[in-house]
C-alpha cells in the first residue's frame, strides 16, 4: 500500500522522536511519516494525516476484523481440543 501512496505523490519520510519533540510543528507538514527511534534504531509506527482517514479507515477496520476472526478460530480449535480431552478422560 505504501508504494501506491508514494506513486500518488504522497511523501513518506522518516522522522525521529527527538525531531518531533524538539519541533512539534513538524507534524503539520507531514502527510504520512514513519516514526523511528534513531537512538534504539527501531520503527515505532506511522503518523498518518487526518485528511487520509476516510481513505484508510475501511482498510484498517477490515484488517482488524480479519485478525480477530483468525484469533477466534485458533481459540475455538484449542477449546475443541480441550473438550475432546475431557471427553476421553470421562470414558466417552
Amino acid at each position: 500500500m505504501m508504494r501506491s501512496l508514494r506513486s500518488e505523490g504522497i511523501n513518506i519520510l522518516s522522522y525521529g522522536v527527538k525531531e518531533i519533540e524538539n519541533s512539534p510543528s513538524i507534524i503539520k507538514n507531514i502527510d504520512i511519516g514513519e516514526i523511528v527511534d534513531k537512538k534504539e534504531n527501531i520503527k515505532l509506527g506511522y503518523y498518518i494525516s487526518a485528511k487520509y482517514e476516510n481513505y484508510l479507515r475501511p482498510i484498517i477496520e477490515k484488517i482488524d476484523k480479519e485478525e480477530k476472526i483468525k484469533k477466534l478460530k485458533i481459540l475455538k480449535k484449542y477449546q475443541d481440543l480441550e473438550f475432546t480431552e475431557v471427553g476421553v478422560d470421562d470414558g466417552l
